[in-house]
C-alpha cells in the first residue's frame, strides 16, 4: 500500500508536518523540548494559512491514500512524543477547524507527568484523532537488537490498540533513528508506513524507507510552512542539506555525545535569545 503512495505522481505537492509540544502565555511544558516547542498561537495561525491557501489538510492515516484533488497541495499533520500538550492545546484547535491528526505516543510514557493518559488518549481517538505508534519506551531504535527491535514495535501496537479499540496502522521511529530493513519489519507487523524525521515531500520515494517528514520547531512560522508548500522541493533542499549535515554530526559523536552538544548549545542560545541550534 505505501508503495502506492510514494509512486503517485500528483499536480500538486503533499508533504507531512511534524510537531511535538505546544507551549501556552510563554509556559513551557514539563519536559519538553523547547526547540521543538511551538507557542499555541503560531500553530493555530498556521493551520489557518494553509486552510486558507487551499491544502487539504487531516491525518496520514486519512490521506496517504487518498486521491488528491488536482491542484489542492496535501498536508497531513502529526505530533511525536504524546505531550501533554497534544490533548490541552491542539486537539482543541483541530476540532474547532474540522481536523484530524496523528498522534504518535510511547505506551511505557502515557500517563507520566507531562504526557497524555489513556483517558485523554481515548478521548481524542473517539473524537476523531489518530493515535498511532512512536515505539513503546522512547529508546532508539538503533541501540535495540533484532529481537528487543521487534517487541518494541509488537507491544507498542498491542497496548494502543488494546487501550483505544484503534487500529494501528503508522509507526513514527523516536529521534528519527531507523535501522536497516525497519520498513519491512514494521510491516510484517502490520503496520501500513513508517514515518521518518529526514525531510522532504511525498513523491518519487523510495518505498523500502521511512516516508520524509518536515519538523517544526519553535523558530518556524506560516511563511515557512506556506513556503514548503509553494516553494516545493526547492524550498525544503535547505532543511535537506542542514538534516545531512546533523546526520554526520550524530555518526561522529555517537547519540550521547550529540545529544550533550546539542544541550549545550541550547543553552547558549536560549541564553542570547533564540536562534537555531
Amino acid at each position: 500500500m505505501q508503495a502506492d503512495v510514494v509512486n503517485a505522481v500528483d499536480s500538486a505537492p503533499r508533504l507531512i508536518l511534524m510537531y511535538h509540544g505546544l507551549s501556552e502565555a510563554g509556559a513551557q511544558p514539563r519536559g519538553a523540548d523547547p526547540h521543538y516547542t511551538l507557542p499555541v498561537q503560531a500553530f493555530a495561525a498556521q493551520l489557518d494559512a494553509l486552510l486558507a491557501a487551499g491544502c487539504t489538510l487531516g491525518a496520514a492515516r486519512d490521506l496517504l491514500d487518498a486521491a488528491p484533488e488536482p491542484a489542492a497541495p496535501c498536508v497531513m499533520l502529526g505530533f511525536d512524543d504524546g505531550d501533554a500538550s497534544n490533548h490541552g492545546l491542539a486537539w482543541p484547535r483541530l476540532a474547532a477547524r474540522g481536523l484530524a491528526a496523528d498522534f504518535f505516543v510511547n505506551p511505557a510514557r502515557v500517563g507520566r507527568p507531562g504526557f497524555c493518559d489513556w483517558g485523554e488518549l481515548r478521548e481524542m481517538a473517539e473524537a476523531g484523532m489518530s493515535i498511532q505508534s512512536h515505539g513503546l519506551t522512547h529508546t532508539y531504535f538503533t541501540h535495540l537488537d533484532a529481537t528487543a527491535l521487534r517487541e518494541e514495535l509488537r507491544v507498542s501496537k498491542l497496548q494502543i490498540e488494546a487501550q483505544l479499540g484503534q487500529a494501528v496502522t503508522l509507526l513514527a521511529p523516536p529521534g528519527g533513528r531507523s535501522p536497516r530493513d525497519l520498513v519491512a519489519l514494521a510491516r510484517s507487523l502490520g503496520y501500513r508506513a513508517v514515518l521518518g524525521s529526514e525531510p522532504g515531500l511525498l513523491g518519487g520515494h523510495d518505498p523500502g524507507q521511512p516516508l520524509p517528514r518536515l519538523a517544526l520547531t519553535a523558530d518556524h512560522g506560516v511563511d515557512s510552512v506556506l513556503g514548503w508548500v509553494e516553494g516545493g522541493e526547492a524550498a525544503v533542499a535547505p532543511l535537506k542539506r542542514r538534516y545531512r549535515r546533523l546526520a554526520l554530526a550524530k555518526r561522529m559523536l555517537g547519540d550521547r555525545g550529540y545529544e550533550h552538544v546539542r544541550a549545550l548549545a541550547l543553552g547558549l542560545l536560549r541564553a542570547r535569545g533564540g536562534g537555531k541550534p
